[in-house]
């Protein structure tokens, strides 16, 4: 019998699409809509997650957890987050943005509006099949200081992509080898415990990572 196809993201882009359209979309899509959007200046995209894409988010969203708290990081998680820059006539919704120090928002929104509310220290978007939009350029006119971005395939290699992380500078972003905020953190050691917490399971994976983080130096 033929292998039954791989489920993966699926993506829908629209042209000639306006702000008020995209305005009204959102709020007949509701605030608990699965589909995440990007709008860029009349192109929409429109994105389905399926469950090994919000599988790769959490588990990120775990190392992150354990790092904050055993380096003492205050850290405030949105996820996902819808930013908007209406005045460039720029959208993203993204898996998680992560505040840190106290410029995280007081109360839970249903959109970031830019440039009067500061944007995440660090945004994180996962990628099962590749945007018809280019996003980076996005984020940096957004001004996000940081990205990760999670390259992979749906399927049983899911957690065997590759891991990137981006530090904005004057000229756009440029890739590091190393976390801009968390910087004893190499993007290596994100990848490493991604693929541990499939081969140990979660909970091991989880033990080591924190013993990890316990030996570096202060």
């Amino acid at each position: 019998m033929p292998k039954k196809p791989i489920a993966t993201e699926q993506r829908v882009v629209l042209q000639d699409v306006n702000w008020e359209q995209y305005e009204q979309l959102l709020k007949e899509l509701g605030a608990k809509r699965q589909t995440r959007l990007t709008y860029c200046r009349g192109k929409l995209e429109m994105m389905t997650p399926i469950d090994a894409h919000e599988r790769c988010s959490k588990l990120i969203e775990s190392l992150l957890l354990v790092l904050s708290e055993e380096k003492q990081i205050p850290l405030t998680t949105i996820a996902p987050v819808l930013l908007k820059h209406p005045e460039y006539g720029y959208a993203t919704e993204t898996d998680t943005g992560y505040y840190l120090q106290a410029n995280a928002p007081q109360q839970r929104k249903p959109a970031i509006l830019l440039p009067a509310e500061p944007p995440p220290d660090v945004l994180l978007e996962v990628s099962l099949t590749k945007s018809t939009i280019e996003k980076l350029p996005l984020y940096a006119t957004l001004g996000i200081p940081e990205v990760w971005r999670y390259l992979t395939t749906a399927g049983d290699d899911v957690l065997k992509g590759k891991l990137h992380i981006y530090h904005l500078r004057d000229s756009g972003y440029v890739e590091q080898s190393h976390s801009l905020h968390f910087p004893f953190l190499p993007a290596d050691r994100i990848q490493q415990f991604l693929e541990q917490s499939d081969s140990m399971s979660l909970a091991a994976a989880l033990r080591v990572l924190r013993s990890w983080v316990q030996e570096l130096p202060d």
